[in-house]
């Protein structure tokens, strides 16, 4: 492979430290792997001398692979061939793998134990750990601090659980740095809660600028469209001093001024419409007003929340300490203490030398996602000019990681005799059209008067070769419709023109496999996992084959369920739940009615396995149970084919998931532990973070789905991206702040717990959080952006394009919009051959049917569908089970749906997001995104809206006699009518429509009507509404 020269010489340069500043395609891996392989070959620097750390195990494998290929290549000598054997046990690893190799090799002088030192937790112990820990933390704490702190909490509408987060936090912070440096980090808090902090006040002052640089903004667009704008022309020079004050006490005065001589911002104006301005205007006002308090008062906020900061920060640490005891009864650790436990080995003047002596070259990738403690680790033992770093500050996109790339920009600027900064500049990747769309879009809205410069003329890319200048250029291409014109409920409109995104990119892709593009040339980025199921079903419903890594789902997958809870039934006779999932299951195919007749006499308490032993329907149960005793492999192997089970009664998935399980039980250490891999599959089924298990290879012809973040350092030919317009506010709900900079903020409460307002130190935290999450969305955009080879489509819904026809400003940007937002505002009024816009008039009818896989497979497929159970009472009918809704620990399922119906009761309406989220927290039950807009959509159906007004009963309970046998239910919502009965029964089964649900729930709605009817002779109409489609249906 040939190199650039500017490559070449980050290749080549020795004896002092670099940083490597290299933009997207740049070709930085290919640079640091042949550094690393000149290393070996050229500087004859054995392989156990170097140190290769990188961010993912993936990218630490591929450098492996590549460095072994190379070696191959080469005449094999004796240094070779031992350069090969040194490869497989080579430092080129993450920097968690590389920590943890030390803690190994010197875990007796921590001292840990060395089964300790080996065993890694799992999400699931260490879950179990802190909240063991936080409980013992709370045992520890004085009663009456904890109460002022929870009551503190409380009045923020606060649980328990938020606390528990807040600590998590808090210590994902404190983690990030050295032992000291936390130290450092808390008392510096402490301290600030007794005096105005200076760096504090600067970021409090900045919050009411930038608000009135918006103002000022705002002004500017409608001064020129004003005939008469001399009043306007006064309140913008009054502004203008308010932007010149130079400390809070001066601002605070100035704004006074502007309030007192200034008229008031009209909607009307020389009788035209300025309402969007003025609204806007006022809002950024009020924002100032609201909190333009005297210093003193500020003053004597802060210090009388001092004692809730030194509470907060007692509980931190006992949590801190108990969870470190908590892992050591259970002998594991977790990745903050691998590096923990590193660096405080590392402070040992042995191993700190050992360490020095033994890596003549350390590398470093992904720079600019390093944290303070992995800086520090690296300054431990590195050399006065050993280490090589490569990275672009442009892609640091992992804040909520606290890395921290102000690290390596304080690199790039040292240059001396130990310090070389360097730049890899140009682009190979990418066609020179979407080079030249990244360096113009990047250049105008990185840099701003709220954010400074961030994309600076190191930052801009160059055409890396001719071939990319001379092949077909394409411009970014807008993919969206309008919604301004639809008639009908705006909500609703909006909702089906988001919903038709989906579709957008469907058609462009079967358009574009039309033209003999594989589908393996197109991605498809999302900025976060949420939209990925709704694009699973999208593109299935299309026939469009895609690869989609959703995070969780494994554990809810039917043959999952129901091998896990034969495994329990095996394990526990008395576990009547998995007994009875397993028996009528296609294990044993055994029907509910054999089952329910042998419990008419069952005992109050005894277990269902009690009643049904003797049954003849057991014999093949106790067949399978005989082979208890095998070891959790060869169990598994049984059961997969008892009863043709794994080939005949299971899906193409079902089957990925079945091999991933066997796959997950050869892990486990103790093969005849049968009750420690059942708990073990348990406490990860209740955390849900396992994905299914893939259907495709990674060279199957399938669209790749991935968000933003799995991106990174992948390219592809055509990449569409789900964009969005209106940016989630993630600190207005928050009663605490946390930066790894300025400290912790508390939110205001006067001392009676009723009047609540920001703090000067919540205005200073919110602020600079702000825009450092700005800052970081852009980066997160610009990884995007710069994944395209050839082509980059950007998809989106918008109202009216000519909302955007104002430039990019601090008044744009503070309005919380996001990518569209800032695509449009850049381009939108302006001619370019950068961006087109490629508008659709109609939405999309999307197709009903079921993709097939397109694998073929010769095995035949499960084609029934699941047995459900059921009783043709209403009550029973509420808890109808199917395979879907077997839960390993507890039903989600049924907990869901119950706490669906508990906030539609209880919660006020319209239902509030803020309360909804909190009324699940408090049920132990954190809310998803897609169900929070399940639940908000409610306020939107125009047949609900109506029934709220009228009188109306939830959960209306009846007791009615049926067939000699007294029946007793509850009806979700009754509407009473003065002419008819409505009776609502709320589903949220999750189905593809509506005439699935009619199916499944007219039995149960005819019980409901039947019982109305003994008291009523008013006409009744039953319906059910389900959350999962957002409608109500009509039963005839």
């Amino acid at each position: 492979m040939d190199f650039s020269i500017p490559q070449q010489r980050a290749i080549d340069i020795r004896n002092t430290n670099v940083v490597v500043s290299a933009s997207a395609g740049s070709g930085k891996t290919a640079v640091l792997v042949e550094r690393l392989c000149q290393l070996v070959l050229k500087d004859h620097i054995s392989i156990d001398s170097i140190l290769a750390m990188t961010f993912t195990k993936d990218a630490a494998a591929e450098m492996k692979a590549r460095l072994l290929s190379k070696l191959k290549e080469q005449p094999q000598t004796e240094y070779i061939l031992q350069q090969m054997a040194l490869l497989e046990t080579a430092s080129i690893s993450t920097i968690d793998s590389f920590c943890l190799s030390i803690v190994q090799n010197y875990y007796y002088k921590i001292p840990i134990s060395y089964t300790m030192s080996k065993q890694t937790a799992s999400s699931a112990q260490t879950r179990i750990a802190f909240e063991n820990a936080y409980k013992h933390a709370i045992e520890a704490l004085d009663l009456n601090a904890y109460t002022q702190l929870k009551m503190y909490f409380h009045s923020f509408g606060k649980t328990e659980e938020d606390i528990q987060r807040y600590i998590e936090d808090i210590l994902a912070i404190l983690n990030s740095k050295s032992e000291d440096d936390a130290k450092v980090w808390i008392k510096n808090i402490q301290a600030s809660y007794t005096y105005l902090n200076p760096t504090l006040m600067e970021y409090a002052l900045k919050y009411f600028h930038n608000h009135c640089l918006a103002m000022s903004e705002i002004l500017d667009e409608v001064i020129p469209m004003i005939t008469k704008s001399e009043d306007y022309e006064i309140k913008q020079d009054y502004l203008s001093k308010c932007l010149n004050a130079s400390t809070y006490s001066d601002f605070k005065a100035q704004f006074e001024l502007y309030l007192k001589n200034t008229i008031v911002f009209k909607k009307t104006i020389d009788k035209v419409d300025y309402s969007k301005y003025q609204t806007s205007f006022k809002d950024h006002e009020t924002s100032i007003v609201e909190n333009l308090f005297d210093e003193e008062f500020y003053l004597k906020d802060i210090q009388s929340h001092k004692h809730l900061i030194d509470t907060l920060f007692e509980l931190t640490n006992k949590v801190k300490l108990y969870f470190q005891l908590e892992k050591k009864k259970m002998e594991v650790i977790d990745f903050n203490d691998m590096e923990h436990f590193a660096y405080q080995l590392l402070q040992d003047p042995m191993i700190k030398e050992e360490m020095y002596n033994k890596y003549q070259m350390i590398l470093v990738d992904e720079f600019q996602d390093t944290n303070e403690l992995q800086e520090k680790i690296i300054a431990s033992f590195c050399h006065e000019n050993n280490v090589f770093r490569v990275g672009d500050i442009k892609q640091s996109i992992y804040g909520f990681r606290q890395a921290n790339p102000k690290i390596m920009q304080n690199w790039m600027k040292m240059k001396d005799i130990n310090n070389t900064p360097l730049l890899l500049q140009e682009n190979y990747r990418s066609n020179a059209s979407v080079i030249e769309f990244n360096n113009d879009f990047y250049s105008k809205i990185m840099n701003n008067e709220l954010l400074g410069q961030q994309f600076e003329d190191i930052d801009i890319a160059n055409v890396g070769t001719d071939g990319q200048k001379e092949q077909p250029q394409y411009p970014v291409r807008f993919l969206y419709t309008e919604y301004k014109d639809d008639e009908g409920n705006k909500a609703t409109i909006k909702k089906n023109h988001n919903e038709n995104r989906f579709d957008l990119i469907a058609h462009d892709i079967i358009e574009k496999h039309k033209e003999g593009i594989p589908y393996k040339s197109m991605c498809v980025l999302t900025r976060n996992h949420a939209p990925q199921e709704k694009l699973k079903a999208v593109f299935e419903a299309y026939n469009i084959p895609a690869m989609i890594t959703i995070d969780h789902g494994f554990y809810t997958n039917p043959a999952i369920q129901i091998v896990i809870s034969t495994l329990k039934a095996i394990e526990d006779l008395t576990d009547d739940i998995s007994l009875c999932a397993c028996l009528m299951s296609p294990l044993f195919n055994v029907p509910f009615s054999k089952i329910a007749n042998c419990c008419i006499d069952k005992e109050k308490g005894s277990s269902l396995f009690v009643s049904i032993k003797e049954q003849d329907f057991m014999k093949s149960f106790f067949e399978l149970y005989a082979n208890k005793n095998k070891t959790i492999m060869q169990l598994l192997q049984y059961i997969y084919a008892y009863n043709d089970f794994y080939y005949a009664s299971t899906t193409i998935q079902d089957k990925n998931n079945l091999d991933y399980l066997l796959e997950l039980a050869g892990q486990y250490e103790n093969q005849n532990d049968i009750h420690g891999f059942v708990l073990q599959l348990s406490k990860d089924a209740n955390q849900d973070q396992t994905q299914e298990a893939s259907l495709y290879g990674e060279e199957d012809d399938v669209v790749q789905v991935k968000t933003m973040h799995q991106s990174k350092g992948l390219q592809f030919p055509i990449v569409y991206i789900l964009s969005q317009h209106e940016q989630r506010d993630k600190h207005g709900n928050s009663c605490i702040l946390l930066d790894s900079t300025l400290g912790l903020s508390l939110k205001g409460l006067s001392n009676d717990y009723k009047l609540k307002y920001n703090s000067i130190y919540h205005l200073a935290l919110q602020t600079k959080k702000e825009l450092d999450d700005l800052a970081e969305e852009m980066r997160v955009f610009y990884v995007a952006t710069t994944r395209s080879q050839k082509e980059l489509v950007i998809v989106d819904t918008i109202q009216r394009l000519e909302d955007f026809y104002s430039p990019l400003n601090a008044y744009t940007l503070l309005e919380d919009e996001s990518y569209t937002g800032w695509l449009l505002h850049t381009y939108a009024n302006q001619i370019n051959s950068l961006v087109v816009f490629d508008k659709k008039d109609d939405l999309y009818e999307r197709p009903l049917k079921v993709r097939q896989n397109n694998k073929s497979y010769t095995l035949p497929v499960y084609t029934k569908t699941s047995r459900a159970f059921s009783s043709q009472t209403a009550s029973s009918a509420k808890i109808k089970l199917n395979w879907k809704e077997v839960t390993l620990s507890k039903n989600i399922g049924t907990l869901r749906g119950t706490l669906f119906h508990e906030i539609a009761a209880q919660c006020s309406y319209p239902y509030q997001e803020e309360e909804i989220i909190s009324y699940a927290n408090s049920y132990g039950y954190p809310l998803k995104d897609y169900d929070t807009k399940q639940i908000l959509a409610l306020n939107e159906d125009s047949m609900y809206q109506a029934w709220m007004n009228e009188k109306h009963v939830f959960e209306q309970s009846y007791i009615i006699e049926e067939k000699n046998q007294v029946v007793h239910g509850f009806m979700d919502f009754v509407v009473y009518k003065e002419n008819e009965i409505i009776i609502v029964d709320f589903k949220t089964d999750t189905v593809n429509n509506e005439q699935e649900l009619i199916e499944l729930y007219t039995i149960q709605l005819q019980t409901y009507k039947q019982a109305m009817k003994k008291i009523t002779d008013l006409p009744i109409k039953t319906y059910i509404y389900s959350f999962s489609l957002s409608k109500c249906i009509y039963l005839e």
